[in-house]
């Protein structure tokens, strides 16, 4: 058995001579027309086990809705209700949104197909992420990088739609094209959205105070929160919000911080006039005026 950092649940199988642990085994014979899985994805709480798979169509990411994942407790049919649901959301040409190929009914569930990346999650769940590498990087090409992800949002902000579950496991960074890359919008939701659990699904470093309060609204100031966050990821240890911390032009500094405002009021008032303050803060720094960015 392979090691883990938590308690191991359930029972491992194989596909391919990749190792992978489930509750129980899937039929996964649909895969085969893909080509050969040269890794699985087993420990998502989503209800899908997700597989990297090269073939005849190239090197493909596909999540598949259907299984008994081992860190997920719900009923195989609600996941695939979630997948099938989120499809829309990626209907939509954007250069930091991860590309979908194709979805639809798979073996006994549902699975969605993507193009695979070789980009390293910006979070890893152990051993070295792409932080370090990521902190070495010109400010210029990391400031491209946030302005991609954020433009998808304000994109998604456009089109009624509100961050939820966004925080650094959701960003790949390709270091090959000096690209981030945003790989999962699931659960992100349709205006009007309201917090319905208490506590939000998400890591509590991105998570806004309406995502902690039964019944608040979720809306473009809290995407905006979340993105906020995301330069804090890129430019403190930590994301610790102190000047001290900060490791950037100190006007971009004052632009996530009132971003990152407790109280809606104090942040900005929509995605748009979010982004505008960040690239005006951008465009007084240095290095624009040398025609960088």
């Amino acid at each position: 058995m392979r090691d883990r950092e938590m308690e191991n649940i359930g029972n491992e199988y194989q596909i391919g001579g990749v190792p992978y642990l489930a509750l129980e085994e899937p039929d996964l014979s649909w895969l085969r027309p893909y080509g050969t899985v040269f890794r699985v994805f087993d420990q998502q709480n989503s209800g899908n086990l997700c597989f990297g798979v090269e073939g005849r169509f190239g090197r493909l990411f596909i999540k598949f809705a259907g299984a008994r994942p081992v860190n997920y407790r719900g009923k195989p049919e609600n996941a695939v209700a979630a997948l099938k649901d989120a499809m829309p959301l990626y209907d939509r040409q954007h250069p930091a949104l991860t590309k979908l190929l194709a979805h639809g009914p798979a073996g006994d569930g549902y699975a969605a197909i993507f193009a695979w990346r070789d980009a390293l999650p910006l979070r890893a769940a152990s051993g070295p992420s792409a932080m370090n590498r990521l902190r070495r990087l010109p400010l210029e090409k990391t400031l491209r990088m946030l302005d991609s992800v954020f433009d998808l949002h304000l994109n998604l902000a456009q089109d009624g739609i509100v961050a939820v579950d966004f925080y650094d496991g959701n960003v790949l960074i390709d270091f090959d094209r000096d690209e981030a890359l945003v790989c999962d919008i699931d659960l992100y939701r349709h205006k009007p959205a309201f917090n319905d659990r208490g506590r939000m699904w998400g890591s509590s470093r991105f998570m806004a105070p309406e995502e902690y309060e039964l019944g608040a609204v979720l809306d473009e100031t809290t995407t905006e929160y979340n993105m906020a966050a995301l330069a804090f990821t890129f430019y403190s240890v930590r994301g610790n919000r102190s000047r001290q911390a900060w490791n950037a032009p100190g006007r971009l500094w004052e632009v996530a911080r009132k971003a990152v405002s407790e109280s809606k009021d104090d942040r900005y008032p929509s995605m748009q006039a979010f982004l505008d303050a960040w690239r005006e803060a951008v465009g007084q720094s240095s290095f624009i005026q040398e025609g960088i960015l």
